[in-house]
């Protein structure tokens, strides 16, 4: 009888070590599994472009600024023109003033394309570019000496709209025993034209414009960037 108590006790302490330790099992195992859950709170690993892609187009630029247009870096102006006569363009100018648009009458170099300019080397003073001018005028050869800039006191042989021409005449002087070169140029010319903030002019209707070129129905509505010369 003792046999079976001692047994029965030797058996319930048993069970009660390996529930214990069941226990224990479990808790570990169910701490491991909270450390591997990662809160929602949590932020998470995403690509770069996937977070450019919700951001807005402004803010997907270096250093979250927008890109803007040319338009909205320099201003746009309204021209219109070319006048033949500078008190025609007053004239437009004064009557744009009335209806409170900023216009001004401005002189504009405008481009006339590349052109080939045929010369001599400057000489050391003017007294020796007048003496080379005296020979080749002796020869018959049209020229003249360029009064002022880059190749001041050097001589001009013209200026020619076509590469081709401007060699074939480099060509006839090197054959005489010159020694001509090509310098390629722009070429421009003044226009005048009444300038004017661009959004100032499209508050004009189409028939006030209209009304004001009535007179003058060769002139030009240009927009463009605002030319950076001084008011005439």
């Amino acid at each position: 009888m003792r046999a079976i108590l001692v047994v029965l006790v030797v058996m319930n302490v048993l069970l009660l070590a390996l529930h214990q330790l069941g226990v224990i099992s479990s808790s570990g195992a169910s701490r491991a599994g909270e450390a591997a859950v990662v809160p929602d709170s949590a932020p998470s690993l995403r690509l770069l472009s996937e977070v450019s892609d919700d951001l807005p187009p402004a803010d997907r630029t270096p250093g979250g600024q927008g890109g803007g247009t040319v338009s909205d870096v320099l201003p746009l102006c309204a021209l219109v023109g070319p006048f033949t006569e500078r008190g025609d363009a007053q004239s437009i100018g004064e009557r744009l003033r009335a209806l409170d648009v900023s216009a001004e009458t401005r002189d504009l170099e405008v481009s006339d394309g590349r052109g080939y300019w045929v010369h001599l080397a400057p000489e050391l003073s003017q007294r020796e570019a007048l003496r080379r001018l005296h020979e080749l005028q002796a020869k018959q050869i049209d020229s003249y000496v360029i009064p002022r800039g880059e190749l001041a006191n050097g001589i001009s042989f013209g200026m020619f709209s076509r590469r081709a021409l401007a060699e074939a005449r480099r060509d006839e002087l090197q054959a005489l025993g010159y020694d001509a070169k090509i310098r390629e140029v722009e070429r421009t010319h003044r226009e005048i034209w009444v300038v004017m903030p661009a959004l100032q002019a499209r508050a004009l209707s189409d028939q006030l414009w209209e009304e004001l070129l009535a007179e003058s129905p060769a002139l030009e509505r240009r927009q463009n960037l605002c030319p950076g010369v001084a008011s005439e």
